[in-house]
C-alpha cells in the first residue's frame, strides 16, 4: 500500500511539474559523444537561452537547428538544463521539464543464440540495456516479435523459420525523454540455426607476461615472433580492431590466449577430405575441402584464432594482393591456433579433393565464405582421420 502511494505521488510530482514548465524537452538522438534535445516552448516568444550544467560545468550547443540543440557530452550527467526565453509580454520565461537529465550514451547489447530441441531450432534474442531503455519489438522478415522480461533481462524467442543466408534484425527501443530509436544486427542461417554474422568471439581467458612499446617499422608478425606468441594473441588481449594498423609509440600487452566453450564446432575428417559444421553438437552442413600433402595437416585440436577477408599473401617478404591469381588464399582466411595452419578460400578450385596443400584446409570460395559468415573467433576445429561418415551428434 505503501508503495503504490509513493507511485502515484511520483507521479503526481511529475505531472505537477510539467504543468508550471514553460518548456519541455525531448530527447531525439543520442551517439557516443552527443546528443541532440528538443525543446517545445509552452507560450509565444523566443528562446534566449538554453545549456545544460553538469558537475564538470557548462555545456554550450554545438549545433541549433529550429527548435533542435546538438551537445558534446562524453558522460551520462546528471545534467541541468538550463532554457530561458521571452514571451510577447517581455516576460522571462525559465522554468523546464525534466529538470534534471541522465542520457543513456551506452548502447544495448544484443546477442543472438540458437536452442535445437526435437529437430525444432528456437531463435532467443537477449538484450542487455542501459537504464531506462527498453526494447519494445524485434523486426524480422515482415514479421514481428515482442520481448519480455525475465529476471532483468529481456528477451524475445521465436521458431525459426528463416531460409539459408543473411538476415537482418531491426530493434525497437523506447527510452527516456520520449525517446524512440532502433538498432539493426545482421544475422546468418544455416538449416535455420541462427547466429551473429561472423560469429561472436568466443570468451576466452588471458595471462600477459610484458609490455611491448611498437618501434617503427615494426609489424604484428615481427613482434609476436619477438615474444613467442601468436599475432591472434595480441589482437584479442590489445582489442585490436586493424591489425594492420599500429604506429610507433603504442603500448601493446603481450600474453597468451585460451579460448572457452563456443557452440560451434568445425570438424575436419582427413580420410575423406571434408569439414563438418556443428552447431551445439549438431551436424548442420558438409564441406569438400584440399588438404596438405602427405601428413602435412596434422590431427588435433585447434582454435581459430583471427579471420580475415580478401587476404594479402606474404611469401617470402613478397606482398601479393589480394583476389589475383598468385595468391592462393581465395576470398576468406581464418588463421588457426597454430599459426602453421588455416582455413581459406581458393584461387584453384578444381583442385579441392586433393591432397596439395602445405597443411592448410583449402575451401571453395563460397564455401569458406559460408564458414567465415557462421563461425567466429575461438571456433574450435577438430582434426581427425577416420574411415567413417561424420555423426549426426558430437556431444
Amino acid at each position: 500500500m505503501k508503495m503504490t502511494r509513493f507511485v502515484w505521488l511520483a507521479v503526481f510530482l511529475m505531472l505537477f511539474q510539467t504543468l508550471l514548465a514553460d518548456h519541455l524537452l525531448e530527447l531525439k538522438s543520442v551517439s557516443e559523444d552527443h546528443v541532440t534535445l528538443s525543446v517545445k516552448k509552452l507560450y509565444e516568444g523566443e528562446i534566449t537561452t538554453f545549456l545544460l550544467y553538469s558537475p564538470a560545468g557548462f555545456v554550450f550547443p554545438e549545433k541549433v537547428k529550429n527548435s533542435d540543440y546538438t551537445f558534446e557530452v562524453d558522460f551520462e550527467g546528471p545534467f541541468f538544463p538550463i532554457v530561458e526565453g521571452v514571451n510577447s509580454f517581455g516576460k522571462r520565461m525559465y522554468r523546464v521539464a525534466p529538470q534534471v537529465l541522465r542520457v543513456p550514451l551506452e548502447k544495448p547489447e544484443t546477442r543472438v543464440i540458437s536452442d535445437i530441441k526435437n529437430g525444432e531450432v528456437l531463435v532467443y534474442v537477449f538484450i542487455q540495456s542501459p537504464e531506462g531503455v527498453v526494447p519494445v519489438s524485434l523486426n524480422l522478415e515482415g514479421k514481428r516479435f515482442r520481448f519480455f522480461n525475465l529476471e532483468g533481462k529481456w528477451i524475445c524467442v521465436f521458431k525459426s523459420f528463416l531460409e539459408d543466408g543473411a538476415h537482418e534484425l531491426e530493434i525497437t527501443f523506447n527510452g527516456p525523454y520520449g525517446y524512440t530509436f532502433s538498432l539493426k544486427k545482421e544475422i546468418y542461417v544455416i538449416k535455420r540455426v541462427a547466429v551473429p554474422m561472423r560469429g561472436e568471439d568466443g570468451a576466452f581467458d588471458y595471462t600477459v607476461f610484458a609490455e611491448h612499446v611498437v618501434k617503427r617499422g615494426e609489424t604484428l608478425w615481427s613482434i609476436a615472433n619477438q615474444y613467442g606468441v601468436r599475432v591472434g594473441d595480441i589482437v584479442l588481449i590489445n582489442r585490436l580492431e586493424d591489425p594492420d594498423r599500429i604506429v610507433a609509440g603504442q603500448v601493446l600487452k603481450i600474453g597468451r590466449v585460451y579460448f572457452r566453450e563456443n557452440p560451434v564446432t568445425i570438424v575436419v575428417n582427413l580420410f575423406s577430405s571434408k569439414l563438418a559444421l556443428y552447431y551445439d553438437g549438431v551436424l548442420l552442413k558438409v564441406y569438400p575441402v584440399a588438404l596438405g600433402r602427405s601428413d602435412a595437416t596434422p590431427p588435433g585440436r585447434y582454435w581459430v584464432l583471427r579471420k580475415e577477408i580478401d587476404p594479402a599473401l606474404y611469401w617470402f617478404g613478397e606482398y601479393i594482393s589480394p583476389r589475383t591469381p598468385l595468391n592462393g588464399l581465395g576470398t576468406r582466411y581464418l588463421q588457426l591456433s597454430d599459426p602453421t595452419y588455416a582455413i581459406h578460400g581458393t584461387s584453384k578450385p578444381w583442385e579441392i579433393g586433393k591432397r596439395i596443400s602445405h597443411g592448410c584446409i583449402r575451401m571453395f570460395n563460397r564455401d569458406v565464405e559460408e564458414i567465415d559468415a557462421f563461425a567466429g573467433v575461438g571456433t574450435e576445429v577438430v582434426v581427425v582421420k577416420e574411415d567413417k561418415e561424420f555423426p549426426e551428434r558430437i556431444y
